[in-house]
């Protein structure tokens, strides 16, 4: 069987069959090269093929969760679920970015002249009750989530009509573009029972166990409190290359507690065996715990594999005082990060300063040749020392009153129009008396150490500023009205960012009423430049784009950026094991195993 990476039509039309002709088989697609594991390979490289299965692991949450089903945006979820107990027709490679090999599929098969995907199912798959997966399965599902999935769900099943040509066959329309990442999403989506959902409301909360065909089913649930997960000894999939070595585990045990004291308690006391530390205050002096000096608890630091995008604290530049960018410039400088940093957070997170963090398309050093050239295309967008060196965040001297940031910042307000009254010191605009306002909305407290710090030196310069830590729905009313001075948010773009960002920042979706183009953002030139991410035909084009993309959104002032974790630190009991190596781009999990079970 012939495999094939596809590319964006227009660059490799050759791997495509021409109207009338057999279209190409495959069983495995990457969207930026070859796939990277042969075909007949034998287990993703991560994993060890011969980890011995058995034992109880006994995994704690923060939280609570209020329905079993992850595919709706109603309820709290339990992650699980999601990736644990429902089968992908493509099972995403660990290893590799945006790529992934046939798994409920065996093959699929891309018609380029009609637009369209199929896929053939494996005839042994099979839901955990024993009833086979079948093209009605997939058809289902992707109506059921096209019709009251998440939003991306929706998004992506909205024009697929799917079609069971036969019991094993699903066909789906493509959109346009590149049809590898397109076949990738498709591909990638769980799988849901049609006959297990027939006749139940899909969009609402739910504890019922759900059905499956992954690895695990669901045995036991506490509602909000804890759930048991078992391994299927029957699964079907288990001798594929796709699940060789992995979800090694007899029994998942998930509890769930609203205190993280008390979770942190429970790892320590030997009643759970793996928590993810959220806290960098205790993963810096909480641990120093006769478990963890003893070795019965260990510490791991993982990096974080995924893009992590911006977050921070968005202008609304509608609002009058927000569209001058001295104004923008001279908030963000009065941000003493580093002094909170240190302070606060024992030095644990970095600064963000890209909106594609963490990633290879962020703009951290001084523009190529390639970027330059294409940056003087939309040069309205830069100043003229974009085109020498990167933007980076201020930088402050670590003091929490850095002079030279202040008087910075004065400067630029003044010379936007605004300065402290001399009576009362209150800063006001010089020709109106307008006094200068600020708020900032955000879901959680979660920022309030570092937004505490940002009000300090607002304070010391005349401005009276207020957080306001909302409820979702508040909070989602409020953001859709573009009620608010600056709002807490965070943009994730996907490894080939393209239309979405569309959303995020064109003058089209500037005022559209609840669009992601939070801030208000509407510059034609910008819109070009949009226009020719979505439109690059190949990953360099891609990248160089999105760095100019990047570059144009980061000197523009738009967020006062908040800082992101480098690593996750995950504290497990030394019990478990794992793999030989973490993946390129996840963190393994699924490889784990126990070491009693390896016990002859």
């Amino acid at each position: 069987m012939t495999r094939i990476c596809i590319y964006a039509l227009s660059t490799l039309p050759f791997l495509f069959s021409p109207a009338g002709a057999q279209p190409a088989r495959t069983d495995a697609i990457a969207a930026h090269g070859p796939p990277a594991l042969p075909p007949g390979f034998a287990h993703f490289p991560h994993v060890n093929p011969a980890a011995p299965k058995g034992c109880t692991i006994r995994m704690v949450q923060p939280g609570t969760f209020d329905t079993l089903n992850p595919f709706t945006l109603r309820g709290r979820m339990v992650m699980g679920v999601w990736s644990w107990v429902h089968d992908s027709l493509l099972m995403e490679s660990p290893d590799e970015p945006q790529a992934a090999y046939g798994h409920l599929a065996e093959r699929f098969e891309i018609d380029a002249a009609a637009r369209v995907v199929r896929f053939t199912l494996r005839p042994e798959a099979r839901f955990s009750d024993g009833t086979p997966v079948t093209a009605e399965d997939v058809v289902f599902t992707a109506q059921i989530l096209g019709n009251e999935g998440r939003p991306h769900l929706r998004a992506l099943f909205e024009h697929a009509d799917p079609v069971a040509e036969s019991p094993h066959v699903v066909r789906f329309r493509l959109p346009e573009g590149d049809p590898a990442r397109a076949v990738l999403r498709l591909g990638t989506v769980q799988i849901l029972p049609r006959h297990d959902w027939q006749g139940r409301e899909f969009g609402a909360l739910t504890m019922d166990l759900p059905l499956g065909s992954g690895p695990y089913r669901v045995t036991e649930v506490e509602p909000g409190r804890r759930v048991v997960f078992e391994r299927n000894r029957d699964w079907w999939a288990r001798d594929l290359p796709t699940a060789r070595g992995r979800w090694n585990f007899d029994r998942i045990e998930m509890t769930y507690h609203r205190d993280r004291i008390a979770a942190f308690e429970s790892l320590l006391a030997g009643r759970a065996d793996w928590m993810v530390e959220g806290d960098t205050r205790r993963w810096a002096v909480g641990y120093d715990t006769p478990a963890v000096r003893e070795g019965r608890t260990r510490r791991v630091e993982q990096p974080q594999f995924f893009t992590t995008g911006m977050n921070g604290f968005a202008f609304n530049l509608r609002r009058a005082r927000f569209a001058d960018v001295r104004v923008r410039e001279a908030l963000t400088l009065l941000l003493d990060f580093e002094w909170a940093n240190a302070a606060l957070f024992h030095n644990s997170y970095r600064r963000t300063a890209s909106f594609f963090e963490n990633s290879d398309l962020a703009a951290t050093a001084a523009p190529d040749a390639a970027e330059r050239a294409l940056m003087a295309n939309f040069s309205a967008l830069f100043p003229a020392e974009a085109f020498e060196r990167a933007w980076q965040p201020p930088v402050s001297d670590g003091s929490g009153r850095d002079r030279a940031m202040l008087e910075r910042a004065l400067a630029l307000l003044d010379a936007a129009g605004w300065a402290p009254r001399e009576d009362d010191g209150r800063l006001v605009h010089k020709q109106t008396g307008e006094a200068f306002t600020l708020s900032v909305l955000a879901q959680s407290n979660a920022q309030q150490p570092l937004i505490t710090v940002w009000f300090r030196a607002l304070r010391r310069i005349g401005i009276a500023p207020r957080f306001e830590i909302l409820d979702a729905s508040t909070f989602a009313q409020r953001t859709r009205a573009r009620d608010f001075d600056l709002a807490f948010r965070f943009t994730i773009p996907p490894d080939w960012p393209g239309a979405e960002q569309r959303n995020l920042w064109s003058s089209a979706t500037a005022d559209r009423p609840g669009s992601g183009n939070l801030s208000g953002v509407a510059d034609p030139a910008l819109d070009a430049l949009l226009d020719r991410l979505v439109a690059a035909p190949d990953r360099a084009t891609m990248q160089t784009t999105a760095r100019v993309l990047d570059r144009a959104l980061q000197w523009q002032w738009l967020v006062v950026p908040s800082y992101y974790n480098p690593v996750r630190r995950l504290a497990v009991s030394a019990r478990f094991t794992a793999p030989p190596r973490p993946p390129r781009h996840g963190y393994g999990d699924d490889a784990w195993w126990c070491r009693e079970a390896a016990a002859p």
